[in-house]
């Protein structure tokens, strides 16, 4: 595991622990929950960009016919 230091502005940092303590959980697990969401997030987005590509590249005359009506 590593340990990684973060530099937080205070005010989210206040936000941060009030979340922490009425999640009865640490600031480290928010933030670790967080970083999860997050790169979730990324990789279904990149998922869904290659897959829009791969319609576009396949049906690239069906829509260039669509775009001339």
């Amino acid at each position: 595991m590593t340990t990684r230091s973060v530099r937080i502005p205070d005010d989210i940092d206040e936000r941060l622990v009030a979340l922490a303590k009425s999640e009865h959980t640490s600031v480290n697990s928010i933030l670790v929950q967080a970083a999860e969401e997050l790169l979730a997030r990324r990789a279904q987005e990149a998922a869904i960009s290659a897959a829009t590509e791969e319609v576009f590249a396949r049906r690239e005359g069906l829509f260039r016919r669509l775009a001339d009506t």
